[in-house]
This record gives structure tokens, C-alpha cells and sequence, in this order.
């Protein structure tokens, strides 16, 4: 799972959400490396899941998948899916306050990812957090914002990704209802509409990538989230990526 891809200082970017393109490129170099296969989101729908095969998300649907991420995947040959919220393309992450500037793909960058051979998914309507909604707000974060991305890519959309990775059973049942064949988590898993995914951030060294990629991490990060000072123990151990210092308009 990432979310952007560029660099950006600590101060543009306090949730870590940029993955710098060096180490994107490297990233997913690495996995091709040791033998990994991509998936694309079809081939994961059907099944055809296993060892060493990866499927790489984006949230947000921020404007650098376009601009940054996209010409990195063709050139590794690398599929992947983008998560965008329907009704804000165009606009920018103004639910985040320290990020309210950041711009996201519009309607024709949008079209034009789908256009490249990724999928383009629904990361609801306005990034409204599902858990915990009425009925008439999950229908509108799902069917509703569905049909609006229908209308961007020329097809429904497949997959949904909570916004914040937050879900609950009436939102799962929300997006199985609004015709998605699947749903994504973060480490909150719940079965297919609630895939828990592996978090790839701009702190991240090669160490810990190679760390969050190794079989058994899902149960390691359980393991150290239970014991208290060991998780901090373990960042502590294997580094963080350097963030850079230069300023962000």
C-alpha cells in the first residue's frame, strides 16, 4: 500500500505518505529481483494469489501516481491499482489539514491511468471515513461515488479501499452491495471486503521494506504491537530513511 510517490519535506508530509521515486523504483526493483511476480487486480480477484506475488496499491489517488509513479510502472512493467475518491478529482486533500494543499489526479489523469492499463478503484466519495455511518452516507460513499467513477473510466469499479483503513460491517456490506468484488484494509483484516495490506511509507529503509515484504510480517507486527517498547525497539534497529530538507511550495 502506498500513497504518494515524490519527495517532500517532514513539514509537507508529516504522515510519511511520499515515498521518494529513488526508492519506489528500488522498492519494486528489489521485489523483481528476488523473483516476485505483480499481480494485477484481475488476477488477484480470480485467485491466482501466492508466494512471491505482490499487488501494489495507492490511496488517495494523489496527483503523482500520474505524474511520478506511472512512468516507473511501465518501465518495470509493473501493474498496479490507484484508490481515488470520486467526487474530488481535481481537487486536493483538503481532509487533512497539515496537507490540505496537495493536489489529486483530475477526471482526465484518471482516464488516463485506467488508459495505461492500471485500475482504477473507489476510495469513496470525499475520503469520509465508513465506520460507523448511516445507511444513506454508506450508499453515497459507495454506490453513489461508484457510479460517478463509472462515468470517469468507462467501467465499475472493482475494488474499494477504506479511507484511514477504517471499517465495520455495515461498511463492508455497503461496498459488497454497491457490486465491488473486494475491499482493502490496512492492518484491520476481515476477510474479502477487508484485505489487510503491507503500508510502504518515506520512512522506510531497505531493511524495513525488506522486512515488511518477508513472509510471516503481518503476525511479527501483531507479535510487537502486544509487547510494550518492542516495536520501537525494532524501528530503532533497522533505521529510518532520511526525509529531505528541501522546501515544498
Amino acid at each position: 500500500m502506498y500513497h504518494g510517490v515524490g519527495e517532500r519535506p517532514a513539514v509537507a508530509d508529516p504522515y510519511n505518505l511520499f515515498v521518494p521515486a529513488s526508492s519506489f523504483a528500488a522498492q519494486l526493483g528489489s521485489l523483481l529481483d528476488r523473483g516476485w511476480r505483480p499481480l494485477r487486480l484481475v488476477e488477484y480477484l480470480a485467485g491466482e494469489v501466492g508466494p512471491r506475488r505482490f499487488l501494489v496499491t495507492f490511496d488517495d489517488g494523489y496527483r503523482s501516481v500520474h505524474d511520478v509513479a506511472l512512468p516507473l510502472l511501465l518501465a518495470l512493467g509493473v501493474p498496479a491499482t490507484v484508490f481515488v475518491c470520486a467526487g474530488m478529482l481535481g481537487g486536493t486533500s483538503r481532509w487533512m489539514a497539515e496537507m490540505a494543499s496537495e493536489a489529486l489526479v483530475t477526471a482526465d489523469q484518471t482516464a488516463a491511468l485506467h488508459a495505461a492499463g492500471l485500475d482504477i478503484g473507489l476510495h469513496g466519495l470525499d475520503h469520509t471515513l465508513l465506520a460507523g455511518l448511516p445507511a444513506t452516507q454508506l450508499r453515497r460513499q459507495t454506490g453513489h461515488a461508484a457510479r460517478l467513477l463509472a462515468e470517469v473510466t468507462g467501467t465499475w469499479p472493482r475494488a474499494f479501499a477504506y479511507p484511514g483503513g477504517r471499517h465495520d460491517g455495515a461498511a463492508r456490506a455497503a461496498v459488497a452491495g454497491a457490486g465491488m468484488r473486494a475491499a482493502f484494509a490496512t492492518h484491520d483484516s476481515a476477510g474479502p471486503y477487508a484485505v489487510a495490506r503491507v503500508d510502504i511509507n518515506s520512512t522506510d529503509t531497505e531493511l524495513s521494506f525488506r522486512l515488511k515484504t518477508a513472509r510471516g510480517y503481518h503476525q511479527l507486527r501483531r507479535l510487537t504491537g502486544g509487547v510494550p517498547g518492542l516495536r520501537p525497539a525494532l524501528h530503532a534497529l533497522v533505521g529510518t530513511a532520511r526525509r529531505t530538507s528541501r522546501p515544498w511550495p
